[in-house]
């Protein structure tokens, strides 16, 4: 065979591998669409009686998730204490200043409300306080020995949720520890995740509810119908496919999983509800059976509109896809990786850096030599606030406290909440008295325009001790902390507003007239 007719040859051959290629392309595309549209047939014709197995099943992995997460978070709570106490066991606390002080960094690090130990006599002890734990919390007098889950009503109306375990092998000096406490916000937690945010979009509500039936947080839609009882507000309805209000009471009363349908204003709803671990808590995801129809319909006319597409088309968009969510789905493991890191820093109730974070982009500035103004300071009488006005507005002005310095300083400073009522400062590039003293000025202006209406008349002030850093003497953190707060200890002695500055060896002032 010459060249030429080889040449042909696979020329030949190439061009019947590409139309058998092509045909092969257009059966397999012409076998799918007919698949499809077949299945889109049968989906219209079942749909109704699909959509209560769709329902059941939908809601039914949405529920489960959710009480899950709800678990682990209380797990992963008793686990943080767990490992802080396995830490304490290794250290001697001596007595109730050392005990405050650990007290104070267990609730620094992980933001806990309120973090508090009671001893074998039954004292209670708080990073700033000794009491008798039963006549605060009466739970407290519970045998408990394991984590224990409470809620109760603190500080008026305001459910709070309480995480109780018991603490071995501790002393405060000869005197044993018998189990500590810690306060998380209830509102907050059921807020992210049980609140109708997310479902909102599917016409799906979820809640929490004890067993017998009351709402763990009164929604208003639940009191313009004159109750917060899921159990009373469901007692009258409707039940279709052989469910019944006694199923439903049972289930919440036992604290078992279940599904009801019942009829409600005309409307078919769907629920279903499970308990969550470790509690006697119900959580529960309700959905209409218009809701799940419309799902449905607009699933089968998307399928009927998109199988009139060419398949090479619908292959085109199915690569792109792919990669676009890979793409995404490492740019959100990356974003959620930094959201994860700030939220570890950050001062759940301030949004500013909390003690570890503040310390870390502190020493971070020392390290980098940016000299600079280190100011430390506390509210003027706080546990007075607390104990004449409430925890409630002792927040208040905590937070009030964080508003004034964020308006008072600039964006590169570096503002801390070290725990309680007491912060920190660093502004580098400040480093004499002139500008030291108009920040500091423009701090006290800020907090004597704050009003809280719940104090009344009473203003808030604060303390300071200030010392700067000249970024060529060799300085820790611990030492700035330290001479700041010498500063403020002579700060603490004068009535209102007051800043005293650390006189070292690289600068010396006279104090702020």
């Amino acid at each position: 065979m010459t060249k030429s007719g080889r040449f042909k040859y696979w020329v030949k051959r190439l061009l019947n591998s590409v139309t058998i290629g092509i045909v092969c392309i257009i059966v397999i595309a012409l076998v799918l669409l007919y698949t499809s549209f077949r299945n889109s047939r049968l989906s219209e014709q079942s749909a109704d009686e699909g959509v209560h197995s769709i329902s059941e099943f939908y809601l039914e992995e949405l529920g489960q998730r959710r009480s899950q997460t709800i678990a682990s978070r209380l797990n992963q709570a008793a686990q943080n204490m767990n490992n802080v106490f396995n830490i304490a066991k290794q250290q001697k606390i001596e007595n109730q200043k050392e005990l405050r002080a650990f007290l104070q960094m267990v609730k620094a690090l992980y933001g806990y409300d309120k973090v508090g130990i009671v001893d074998e006599n039954e004292l209670l002890y708080t990073e700033h306080a000794t009491i008798s734990g039963i006549s605060r919390y009466s739970f407290l007098g519970d045998e408990i020995d394991k984590p224990t889950v409470y809620t109760v009503n603190l500080y008026g109306a305001r459910k709070q949720m309480v995480l109780a375990m018991p603490v071995k092998g501790i002393k405060l000096g000869k005197t044993k520890l018998k189990l500590c406490f810690m306060q998380l916000d209830l509102s907050q937690m059921l807020d992210e995740i049980s609140q109708q945010s997310a479902e909102s979009k599917n016409d799906t509500i979820s809640n929490v509810y004890y067993s017998n039936g009351e709402d763990m947080i009164n929604y208003s839609y639940r009191e313009s119908e004159g109750t917060n009882n899921i159990l009373k507000l469901l007692r009258n309805v409707t039940y279709v496919d052989n469910h019944s209000y006694r199923q439903l009471n049972d289930d919440f009363r036992y604290g078992k999983s279940g599904f009801v349908s019942f009829i409600r204003d005309d409307v078919v709803n769907y629920m279903y509800y499970t308990p969550i671990e470790n509690t006697k808590w119900m959580f529960t995801v309700t959905i209409t059976e218009s809701s799940i129809s419309n799902n449905v319909s607009g699933i089968r006319d998307a399928m009927m509109k998109h199988n009139s597409q060419q398949l090479f088309t619908i292959m085109v968009v199915m690569v792109l896809a792919f990669a676009l969510f890979i793409l995404y789905s490492r740019k959100r493991q990356k974003d959620e990786k930094k959201t994860l890191v700030k939220l570890s820093q950050t001062d759940a109730m301030t949004g500013l850096y909390n003690r570890g974070g503040g310390e870390k982009a502190i020493r971070g500035m020392l390290e980098k030599g940016n000299e600079g103004l280190f100011i430390l300071l506390d509210a003027d009488k706080f546990k007075s606030i607390n104990d004449t006005f409430g925890h409630d507005v002792g927040d208040m002005v905590i937070i009030a406290i964080a508003d004034a310095l964020r308006a008072s300083f600039r964006g590169e400073d570096i503002l801390m909440r070290l725990g309680g009522d007491e912060f920190a400062v660093y502004a580098p590039g400040i480093v004499n008295k002139d500008a030291a003293t108009r920040v500091v000025e423009r701090l006290f202006g800020a907090l004597d325009a704050t009003r809280i209406p719940e104090l009344g008349e009473r203003k808030i002030y604060v303390s300071l001790g200030a010392a700067f850093w000249n970024g060529v003497e060799q300085v820790s953190f611990d030492e700035l902390y330290k001479r700041s707060d010498e500063s403020l200890y002579d700060s603490k002695k004068v009535e209102g507003d007051c800043v005293n500055f650390f006189e070292d060896r690289a600068f010396t002032f006279d104090d702020i007239e």
